[in-house]
């Protein structure tokens, strides 16, 4: 049992993580064996919040950059990667879960709350049309694990690192009368109000090394700049700190205009340790 920000009284956790012995789809958590040798921890997504629990479907929704499939004792599930077993920042990685299932918790409620009032504005009736940014996740499409070594690499990390990127863009965008953060097939940008084009986009990615999922954030960057920018859309590439020195690709993504990232427990710094607020400069 979790809990965020504890300050004394009647302890109630915000999300559980039961893990049990051998198979059990009743339970929630889960342990994943990955193919690099990892023990990945899981979660089903089966959460109670106010009024019951909240539809798998709306779970999985709302965690889709989390997900990954997995063999389910011979059939594939789709689970909520939280963390590695041996991850350096587990205890970081946990607490962006339950940031997470917080937000989960707040918006079900909200939601029943409304549809109690007669006000039946839920937050899934959004326009999803491919002509709006969105400022909260949405459903994509499945992200499946693929089970080789440059898909499952790191694979923990991609949930985490977007939502403490999301927490930090929106913390810096506070009282911005002309940016908004908001989210298209992109993980992130940061968006001109008045013309509705992104000025900055971010991908994040979990990999160290030149393996599809670098090739494939270069390309749907320069995507991204063309569908959703202009040519002055500054783009970065945002990776776990963790594999900061060890990433030798740098350079490929500078004389792109591609700037690199590295993030954890919610601060971001290029490879000169300057903090994303300096390197958005007048942007902000």
């Amino acid at each position: 049992m979790f809990k965020l920000n504890f300050e004394g009284g009647t302890l109630s956790p915000d999300a559980e993580i039961n893990i049990p012995n051998g198979i059990n789809r009743k339970v929630s958590g889960v342990l994943v064996s990955a193919p690099d040798g990892e023990t990945l921890i899981g979660h089903r997504g089966t959460f109670t919040a106010f009024r019951g629990r909240v539809p798998r479907a709306d779970a999985f929704k709302h965690f889709q950059d989390w997900l990954m499939e997995v063999d389910d004792d011979g059939r594939p599930a789709d689970v909520i990667a939280v963390s590695s077993t041996n991850s350096p920042s587990i205890a970081n990685d946990i607490a962006e879960f339950l940031f997470k299932v917080k937000q989960l918790k707040e918006q079900r409620k909200a939601e029943l709350e409304d549809d109690a009032e007669g006000s039946s504005e839920a937050l899934d009736d959004e326009d999803e049309s491919d002509a709006k940014w969105r400022g909260r996740e949405e459903f994509e499409g499945t992200k499946s694990y693929t089970r080789s070594q440059d898909t499952c690499e790191y694979q923990y990390l991609h949930g985490p690192l977007c939502n403490a990127l999301h927490r930090k863009l929106d913390e810096l965008v506070e009282g911005h009368s002309e940016l908004k953060v908001g989210k298209h097939q992109v993980d992130l940008a940061l968006v001109d109000k008045a013309t509705d084009k992104a000025k900055v986009i971010f991908e994040v990615k979990t990999s160290d090394s030149m393996s599809a999922q670098l090739y494939t954030a270069f390309g749907q960057l320069a995507y991204y700049r063309h569908r959703f920018g202009s040519a002055e859309t500054k783009l970065f590439l945002v990776l776990p700190a963790s594999i900061a020195s060890d990433f030798a690709a740098a350079e490929f993504f500078a004389q792109a205009n591609i700037q690199v990232l590295f993030g954890e427990a919610g601060i971001f710094e290029n490879s000169e340790g300057e903090s994303l607020k300096e390197v958005l400069g007048t942007i902000l």
